[in-house]
C-alpha cells in the first residue's frame, strides 16, 4: 500500500494512472499520465536562464563586466542556456491546482528512457533556490543526464512561489488562499510552499510506479534550507537528502537526532558570499552530535551559483550518493544493543 501524504483540506483529485513506459515514449500525453504537462522547448529553456552576463565556462562576455559575487544576489553570475541535451529534451513543464492557494501551481519532470509502470523507479524530489523557477532547476547542468543514467525520475515542484521556503520560514498569510480548517486564518506563503511540494510527491507516486525506499530529496540554496526541513519533518519517507549550498540548516539536537534515519549528503563551496559555507559547518556539527550519518563535501575556491547552475561534475556526486542508499539497505542509527553478541 503506497503511503500518501494529504495535507490541508482538499487532496489533488487524480485519476487512476494508466500504463507508461518511457520507452520510445515522445509525447507529453506518453511521458507525464494523468497530468497537464507539455515537453520543454529550446526557446523556454533559453528564456528560463535570463539574461547571461558570462560565458558558460565562466569566461567574460564581450562588454560585459564579470560579475562580482561578492556583492551578494546582484552579482549572481549567469550564463546563457545552452542547447538542450537528449535527456533536458524530454523534461516536461507541468501544472495542476492547488486547491488551498486556489491557484495553479507548475511543476517539472523527467522520466528516464528505461521508466516502466510496474517496476519500482527511484524519484528524487528536487527543490529550487529563491527566485528560481521549476524549470531552472531541472535544468540545473547534469541533473537530467545523471537522472537517465541512473534510470531515476525527478520532480521540480514550485513550492507555491520562487519565495516560499518549502515551510522552513512561515512567511505571511495569503489572501486569496482558503482557510485552514476550523480557523478563521488563511493558509501562510511557507504552508503553501511545503504543501504544495509534498502534494506534488504525492502526484509522482499516483501517476507512475515508484520505489517507496528509494525517495530522494535534494535542494540549493532556499531549497537547501527546504531539504533540512522536510528531510527532517518527513524523515520516514527520504532514503537520503542532499542540501547544496544550503541555508538555515539544523536548529538544534532534537531536530538533528531526526536524521539518525537517513544519510545526507551535504556540499558547500568555500568562497560561498551569499550562503556561507559556515552554514552548512553548523549543520554538520549538529548531525555530528548525535551520530546521524552524512557525508559534507566542501569545496575550495567555489562560489554560491556557477558551481552548481553550471557544475555537472557536482552534480554526479548527487547522484551517484542517491544510487549508493536504499532505506532497504540503510539500517539507520546503530545502537548499542545491535553490536552486542
Amino acid at each position: 500500500m503506497k503511503r500518501r501524504w494529504q495535507i490541508g483540506v482538499a487532496a489533488c483529485l487524480l485519476m487512476v494512472p494508466t500504463a507508461v513506459s518511457a520507452q520510445g515514449a515522445s509525447s507529453a500525453a506518453q511521458l507525464a499520465p494523468n497530468q497537464s504537462c507539455s515537453l520543454v522547448t529550446q526557446a523556454n529553456a533559453n528564456e528560463s536562464a535570463g539574461t547571461p552576463n558570462i560565458g558558460h565556462d565562466g569566461s567574460a562576455l564581450p562588454g560585459i563586466p564579470v560579475p562580482d559575487i561578492s556583492q551578494g544576489f546582484r552579482g549572481i553570475p549567469r550564463s546563457a542556456q545552452p542547447p538542450l541535451t537528449a535527456s533536458q529534451r524530454r523534461i516536461l513543464e507541468c501544472s495542476y491546482l492547488l486547491d488551498e492557494a486556489q491557484a495553479e501551481m507548475p511543476y517539472t519532470v523527467f522520466v528516464p528512457s528505461s521508466y516502466r509502470a510496474g517496476t519500482p523507479t527511484p524519484l528524487v524530489v528536487d527543490l529550487h533556490g529563491l527566485n528560481i523557477t521549476p524549470l531552472m532547476q531541472i535544468l540545473f547542468d547534469g541533473t537530467t543526464d545523471f537522472a537517465e543514467r541512473h534510470g531515476s525520475i525527478v520532480v521540480a515542484p514550485m513550492g507555491y512561489s520562487v519565495a516560499g521556503w518549502w515551510g522552513a520560514r512561515a512567511g505571511n498569510p495569503v489572501e486569496t488562499a482558503r482557510m485552514k480548517p476550523g480557523t478563521s486564518e488563511r493558509y501562510a506563503v511557507g504552508e503553501l510552499s511545503e504543501i504544495d511540494a509534498m502534494r506534488v510527491l504525492d502526484m509522482m507516486r499516483e501517476n507512475y510506479t515508484i520505489d517507496e525506499d528509494r525517495i530522494y530529496l535534494m535542494g540549493h540554496s532556499m531549497g537547501g534550507a527546504g531539504t533540512y526541513h522536510l528531510g527532517a519533518k518527513y524523515n520516514d519517507v527520504w532514503a537520503g537528502i542532499a542540501p547544496l549550498a544550503g541555508a538555515g540548516g539544523i536548529p538544534d539536537a532534537e531536530t538533528a537526532a531526526r536524521y539518525r534515519s537517513f544519510p545526507s549528503l551535504i556540499m558547500h563551496g568555500e568562497k560561498d558570499s551569499i550562503v556561507p559555507a559556515l552554514a552548512s559547518r553548523r549543520a554538520v556539527q549538529m548531525l555530528q552530535s548525535v551520530g546521524a550519518p552524512h557525508m559534507y563535501l566542501e569545496f575550495p575556491g567555489e562560489d554560491h551559483e556557477f558551481w552548481i547552475r553550471r557544475g555537472a561534475e557536482h552534480m554526479e556526486k548527487v547522484f551517484l550518493f542517491f544510487d549508493t542508499v536504499s532505506r532497504r539497505t540503510t539500517v539507520g542509527f546503530i545502537t548499542e544493543e545491535m553490536v552486542l553478541p
